[in-house]
């Protein structure tokens, strides 16, 4: 039989061990907390609508038959990632474009552009909001806090908020989780603007978010013309809002070489 003495002190050992690891854990947990990005939780949200209308103003017009064969259009690429790059082959060369946010706007339609620009208005009008445009996207703060970003995916601006996706389930507002992916876990719900009707869905949602927030607007905030002029490739790349690699096929044996 075991000792009193050696008793006490295997009694002692586990209850250290145990305060270790229980120390252990709440530090792994206070770290995961304080790293997780800000997200407002709730949002009331409107109460879900009859979306026939907007589906109906988002389907394209009807063809009219006609006695000469037409081909249907291609259909419009949603490259699914903002961060995406364009690769072309020609012959023994790869091309590549790595096209800026401010690229992509300038090449988006007049509609889309006046939608970006209207979104913008309706962010920059509540007191605080700063914004800052990277090579990627365009981002809104309120002191260190991102509230919402713009991100272009294909020829489609779409709107990332700090909001819980889950609280819109049920509504009209049909929003995508984007937590997952890489620099977006601080604005996880993504909506993509495709219609005036959305527009309007879209500064609903910013209100939501906002008055969550208890931001208000600024009355003296004066709207603006954020639209870009239509640039060709040649254009935006002599401006350096393209990056356009170059990279030949060399040899068996051989690396292949790049050039910008």
């Amino acid at each position: 039989m075991l000792s009193n003495k050696m008793f006490l002190l295997i009694l002692m050992g586990g209850l250290i061990l145990f305060i270790v690891i229980f120390a252990i854990m709440i530090i792994v947990l206070a770290v995961a907390l304080r790293k997780r990005p800000p997200v407002i939780r709730v949002v009331m949200a409107p109460p879900a609508e009859d979306e026939s209308e907007e589906q109906a103003e988002e389907q394209p017009d009807s063809i009219e038959h006609s006695p000469t064969p037409m081909l249907p259009a291609p259909e419009e690429e949603d490259d699914g990632d903002d961060e995406a790059e364009e690769t072309i082959s020609e012959g023994q060369e790869t091309v590549r474009y790595n096209r800026s946010f401010k690229a992509k706007i300038c090449q988006l339609k007049d509609e889309t552009k006046a939608w970006y620009s209207a979104i913008k208005n309706e962010l920059l009008s509540y007191d605080r909001i700063k914004t800052r445009i990277s090579w990627k996207r365009e981002g809104f703060r309120i002191g260190r806090m991102t509230a919402a970003r713009l991100i272009v995916r294909g020829k489609t601006v779409c709107l990332l908020t700090a909001v819980e996706p889950a609280g819109y389930k049920g509504t009209k507002f049909t929003v995508e989780d984007v937590s997952e992916f890489s620099g977006m876990a601080d604005t996880p719900t993504l909506y993509r603007i495709k219609s005036e009707k959305r527009v309007k869905y879209a500064i609903e949602m910013i209100a939501g978010m906002m008055n969550a927030m208890n931001v208000e607007k600024n009355p003296d905030y004066q709207p603006q013309d954020f639209t870009e002029p239509y640039m060709t490739d040649e254009q935006l790349i002599e401006k350096e809002l393209i990056k356009r690699t170059v990279t030949v096929a060399a040899p068996a044996g051989e690396p292949d070489v790049t050039q910008n």
